[in-house]
């Protein structure tokens, strides 16, 4: 949910704006594509999963035509360098500055967290099928100096009744289990119980 803007709008503007910069600096069709492919697939392995591919091309696709865009308008209007250079610098920063905010948008976060807590999941002996289903939070009030924002809630196949939270923390970058845990509506406490069978014992505070 949180990526649909992202990956319906954000990213396509994107990738046609770099395959056109791409273009009109290096003058290649195919050096903006090639990196946009790169980047993408990296993105699917480290933090997505393989149903991206179809975006992949998509992007690719998009970085290629907005070369060929390129290509025909320089063409066609032959600018100076002067205008290129302005030209670059304002797509460069329509690029750039989205990129930026992106990098530090809770959307991102999320996704990194839920594939952290996932393999976090995995080095503890826990197969996918054990685990029905990873979801993330932001809590403003956990961005400290040793805690990140962004709260997973995991829910195991076996224990569908309860819920874990898992936060992550800054300075060690390690994905930990909340010994917290809400005993009845807005009631929350930390006491060990065996009721809770995928409960760690000690926890970060």
């Amino acid at each position: 949910m949180y990526l649909i803007p992202l990956v319906l709008f954000l990213f396509p503007c994107l990738a046609f704006v770099l395959g056109a910069i791409g273009y009109a600096y290096f003058n290649k069709l195919y050096f903006a594509p090639g990196i946009i492919f790169v980047i993408s697939v990296s993105a699917q392995l480290l933090y997505l999963n393989y149903s991206f591919f179809t975006w992949t091309c998509i992007y690719t696709a998009l970085a290629f035509f907005g070369g060929i865009t390129a290509h025909i308008l320089l063409r066609k209007f032959q600018p100076s360098r002067k205008a290129k250079k302005v030209t670059g610098v304002i797509l460069i920063s329509a690029v750039v500055i989205p990129a930026l905010i992106l990098a530090g948008s809770r959307p991102v976060n999320a996704v990194m967290m839920e594939r952290k807590v996932k393999d976090h999941l995995q080095e503890e002996g826990y197969k996918s099928s054990e685990i029905e289903s990873v979801k993330t939070f932001h809590s403003g009030k956990r961005n400290t100096n040793r805690t990140k924002p962004t709260i997973a809630k995991v829910v195991f196949t076996d224990d569908p009744a309860h819920t874990y939270r898992y936060i992550e923390l800054k300075k060690e970058n390690k994905v930990i289990q909340m010994c917290e845990y809400e005993r009845s509506p807005n009631f929350f406490t930390n006491e060990y119980t065996k009721e809770r069978p995928h409960m760690v014992r000690g926890c970060y505070e």
